[in-house]
């Protein structure tokens, strides 16, 4: 099991409901009908990211105003993971689906749009430009942003806003990235857009695109090294550059032009006024840069690192020609020149505080002891989930979108497990014990697998005790409850 597979089968449950809350809504045709001439009109927001990742919020937080300013007669679906997870770019292809009418409104990154060959947005991803929230939030309430998103028309869709979202570092998965000798020949795994490949590329790296389905395989196998991603959601075991900032991630929200023209004028200014009144709340809530890096550090198996002087002045260097690329455009490198401009105005804001810690290495404990039977643990067990326990042990299982109580059957046989029985992909591997240890295996990341301090009850009942560093959202879906055998177990497959 991995990070990136528990926050999936925690937010299993609400994606299935918003999901089933306008699937048979979308309008296909523009705006619906809820049903009768005097119902509300319901439009379908297709989101690229699942409902558990930083721009959520956002989303639901628009849908709500869009009610609200309407008086409840123009409604929201949202859809998370529109595109579905299965390919690598589905920002590209949610912008796809929107011009093509199969929704109403579209939320994804600001970065996918040079996919599309739209470059309007390019000068965000520009290298070490946007390195702080105040500059990026600065940014995207600007005249900046409101001309980018006029570009937005050659795409057959209407620009609404430019909502921030996070800062982008190097995370090394295999080894910290932290110089240019790090970076030589590492497979970086990088959300689709020609602004970062030709960055990684500068940096002597080899851009990797991976699906979220497949992104949780390729780190257990080793076929990455190393992701661009924010505090927000990067994983743990990993380590987080902290002063390298590549840039600052911003989403667009907009509306297929087909669906916003034939709504009325009205309806059109209550879009309008719920996506100002959204990029207001989201920098007005925003967490800082620390906090952020303290939520991450509360992972075991998290680290932040520092680049010297001298590191990241290579690192500057070396991005020089991806400027050049850019700069080719008068559109880009005008945007470029405004936002050095709006950045010599901005207050400087205060350096990260790296959590007292977080700097250290921390290495995986390894099972030892004499090696036993995997059949001293055969049978057939129930794991009950309740909302308070979720909320007792906190992030990530106290997360609004994780929130659920339900009992899941789980398997062990012989040196075999399967978890969520009945489901043809649920997670499954293999299992191995050494004294008082039993290492899980998923057949998805491969080894070195998740550790555990096991004990029984006269009952049967199993309870396991992580052995760490190891992701939160793996300690409680695999320990956070005890495993209560109720009977033999089932073969399995």
């Amino acid at each position: 099991m991995t990070a990136r597979y528990v926050a999936g089968l925690l937010a299993a449950a609400l994606a299935t409901t918003t999901a089933a809350g306008c699937s048979s809504r979308h309008a296909s045709n523009g705006a619906d009908k809820a049903g009768g001439s005097n119902a509300p009109t319901v439009l379908s927001l297709a989101v690229s990211d699942n409902a558990d990742q930083s721009t959520a919020p956002a989303a639901r937080f628009f849908a709500t105003r869009v009610a609200k300013l309407s008086g409840g007669q123009l409604r929201i679906a949202v859809k998370f993971q529109a595109a579905g997870d299965k390919i690598a770019a589905v920002e590209p292809r949610t912008a796809r689906i929107v011009r093509a009418g199969k929704f109403d409104l579209g939320f994804i990154g600001a970065r996918a749009w040079d996919e599309l060959g739209l470059t309007s947005f390019q000068a965000l991803q520009a290298p070490f430009l946007i390195t702080n929230y105040a500059l990026l939030d600065r940014v995207a309430a600007s005249p900046i942003a409101k001309e980018m998103l006029a570009e937005l028309g050659s795409q057959d869709v209407v620009g609404l806003a430019l909502i921030p979202n996070e800062l982008r570092h190097p995370v090394g998965l295999a080894h910290p990235l932290v110089s240019l000798a790090d970076f030589s020949g590492a497979r970086v795994r990088v959300v689709p857009s020609r602004v970062t490949r030709s960055l990684m590329r500068a940096w002597g790296a080899i851009p990797v695109e991976v699906s979220n389905a497949k992104v949780a395989s390729a780190i257990g196998h080793g076929r990455i090294d190393g992701e661009e991603l924010s505090f927000g959601i990067a994983p743990a075991p990993s380590t987080v550059t902290a002063n390298v900032t590549l840039y600052g991630k911003a989403l667009t929200l907009f509306a297929g032009r087909q669906s916003y023209e034939r709504l009325t004028g009205q309806q059109r200014d209550v879009l309008g006024e719920a996506a100002k009144q959204t990029l207001r709340h989201v920098i007005a809530t925003a967490p800082t840069e620390s906090a952020l890096a303290a939520g991450f550090c509360r992972q075991s198996g998290a680290r932040i690192v520092l680049a010297s002087k001298h590191q990241l002045a290579a690192l500057v260097r070396t991005a020089q020609p991806v400027y050049a690329e850019l700069e080719r455009s008068s559109e880009t490198r005008s945007f470029i020149a405004r936002i050095r401009l709006l950045r010599a105005a901005t207050p400087t804001p205060s350096p990260l505080v790296v959590p007292p810690g977080c700097s250290r290495v921390q290495l995986p404990a390894s099972a030892s002891g004499k090696p036993r039977s995997p059949s001293i643990l055969n049978g057939t067990y129930h794991v009950r989930t309740t909302i308070r326990d979720e909320q007792r042990f906190g992030p990530p299982a106290s997360n609004p979108e994780n929130l659920h109580a339900g009992v899941e059957t789980r398997i062990l046989w012989n040196g075999r497990w399967q978890f969520a029985v009945g489901e043809p992909s649920g997670p499954h591997g293999t299992y191995t014990i050494r004294g008082d240890r039993i290492t899980l295996i998923s057949a998805d990341s491969g080894p070195p697998g998740l550790t555990f301090v096991f004990s029984l009850d006269r009952n049967g009942t199993l309870h396991l005790k992580p052995v760490l560093p190891m992701d939160r959202g793996d300690q409680w879906v695999d320990a956070g409850e005890p495993w209560q055998r109720v009977g033999p177990p089932r073969p399995i497959g």
